[in-house]
């Protein structure tokens, strides 16, 4: 990987790679402050396989010692500087890392949720490290395309976090494929939010090294200062992970919206509810993938073709796509399963998971990763995605998709975002329910939600269950936390339909108790 940006360096050394707290940084100088930490590395012990915990905000410094991990040959082991306490440990635990180098905001609360696991002299803040003596450089190493070169916690939003293994030709991989879905190029400069510790950070600064482009970095989004910043520094591509396009869209309309460079946001999921009054809005275009860490991009919708409405685009020339029933039997189209992948070309994928052989193999069954997510092809083979497996609502004998429901009811035009859940029923399986975040000035009652409901969906995915909220509970890579909003259960301000003397039936809308006297 640390070939790329030496490449770029050796060609073009003062084009400007990254803009970072609007200073300007060159190829040149990225790769040779990575040289500087590549040595210290070196000096410090640290060899090809040992992993390095890296525990900082993007920044410059972040990149430089990106691909001074690289160079050694160890494996970077990013961590997300919001962890702590036990969770934090289990993390460090799990990596086992030879050395870590961790933003000064937070070595006080690595140090001790680190004491016994890592030696207290391997631990160092970026400065601190740099600062050390050296003897000689760091001898260039040849490096096997598929050696592991990163190990990344997934964001265990349904469960524990899963360290996946991804060599370095994968994360490339990634790069080439972010760069080909975005039609990305020399004059385009990329706008990059995201954390390093997620692999979205990570290929768009790797497609930006690939096609000679620029980056804007910066340590997290926002909401207020994105359209200001992409003007400032003309950004014309972006990836968009969760609820990004809805807090856009949510802000008051100016007249100058559609007056900016940006030319194309990679949405994941694309917000079909309002894609094309939020193109014409900010006159721009929204594509969309499908993929995962583990599996890479593996479908995305083309610029050049229209897409369905719903799907997430055609499977990538790169792999083989297949939905399965839970006998490992082929859907037929329109008929929904677990989606499965499998690559055409070798490295990638993940190398698997760290310390987790059994899941491994248990992902990788018949040859096929098994993704845990459901959803279809129709009969053109153009892929929708329906839900995570773990996600699905089973209600009165029906599967329930979670992600259609919020679909549908984010459509309702004083909705910002909605996350559907499941509540236990006393009558067994589950119940469903939304959490709501209405748009800035604007209002809607539960019971407006509700009967919005009944009127644009079956009547078994309705939500017996309404909750407003000002905000949904967020990873830092925007994924909302739906395991944290189920265990919370229903509250004094949880809206219940039949309290309020109403039910959605197979016959329509039915008023009970008083109401319906």
């Amino acid at each position: 990987m640390h070939d790329l940006i030496d490449m770029r360096a050796g060609t073009a050394p003062d084009r400007t790679f990254v803009i970072f707290n609007e200073a300007a940084y060159t190829y040149k100088h990225i790769a040779d402050l990575s040289l500087r930490y590549a040595d210290r590395l070196r000096q410090n012990g640290i060899r090809p396989g040992h992993r390095v915990m890296v525990l900082m905000h993007s920044c410059e410094v972040y990149l430089a010692i990106w691909f001074a991990i690289s160079r050694v040959g160890a494996i970077e082991s990013p961590v997300n500087p919001a962890y702590k306490g036990q969770l934090l440990r289990q993390l460090i635990e799990t990596a086992d890392p030879a050395l870590c180098i961790v933003a000064d905001d937070f070595l006080d609360e690595f140090r001790l949720s680190s004491e016994g696991l890592v030696d207290p002299s391997m631990i160092y803040s970026p400065d601190s490290f740099l600062a050390l003596q050296w003897v000689e450089p760091c001898p260039r190493l040849q490096i096997d395309p598929r050696d592991t070169a990163a190990i990344i916690f997934t964001s265990g939003t349904t469960g524990r976090s899963k360290a996946v293994m991804i060599s370095h030709n994968h994360q490339l991989s990634f790069g080439q494929a972010f760069a080909e879905i975005t039609g990305l190029s020399e004059s385009d400069t990329a706008y990059n939010f995201l954390p390093f510790f997620h692999i979205a950070a990570k290929f768009v600064a790797l497609a930006t090294l690939l096609t000679g482009a620029k980056m804007l970095l910066r340590p997290g989004f926002s909401a207020s200062n994105f359209w200001p910043d992409v003007r400032r520094h003309g950004a014309t591509v972006c990836s968009a992970v969760g609820g990004l396009c809805h807090m856009l869209q949510s802000q008051p309309q100016m007249p100058d919206d559609s007056s900016n460079p940006m030319r194309l946001i990679y949405a994941v999921p694309v917000p079909w509810e309002f894609k094309q009054s939020f193109e014409e809005r900010f006159g721009l275009r929204l594509v969309e993938g499908y993929g995962g860490t583990e599996c890479n991009l593996v479908a995305y919708s083309r610029l050049d073709e229209p897409t369905p409405r719903g799907s997430c685009g055609r499977p990538s020339p790169y792999f083989d796509i297949e939905i399965q029933d839970g006998n490992g039997r082929r859907a037929a189209p329109g008929e929904g399963g677990e989606i499965c992948v499998r690559p055409k070309h070798p490295a990638t994928m993940m190398n698997g998971y760290f310390g987790m052989p059994e899941k491994s193999l248990e992902t990788m069954t018949d040859f096929w990763f098994h993704t845990g997510d459901r959803g279809y092809f129709d009969t053109d083979g153009y892929l929708f995605f329906l839900d995570r497996l773990k996600d699905s609502i089973r209600r009165r004998g029906e599967n329930i998709s979670s992600f259609e429901v919020e679909r549908i009811l984010n459509s309702h035009p004083a909705i910002a975002e909605s996350a559907v859940i499941p509540e236990p029923s006393e009558l067994g399986e589950d119940e469903v329910k939304a959490v709501i975040v209405l748009k800035p000035n604007q209002q809607a009652s539960e019971e407006d939600i509700f009967r919005f409901a009944v009127d644009n969906m079956p009547y078994f995915m309705v939500p017996r269950f309404v909750e407003l909220r000002k905000e949904l509970p967020r990873t830092p890579t925007m994924k909302i936390k739906k395991a944290e909003l189920t265990s919370q259960g229903n509250s004094q301000g949880t809206w219940d339909c039949e309290k309020a003397g109403l039910r959605a039936t197979r016959l329509g809308l039915v008023l009970l108790g008083t109401r319906g006297s």
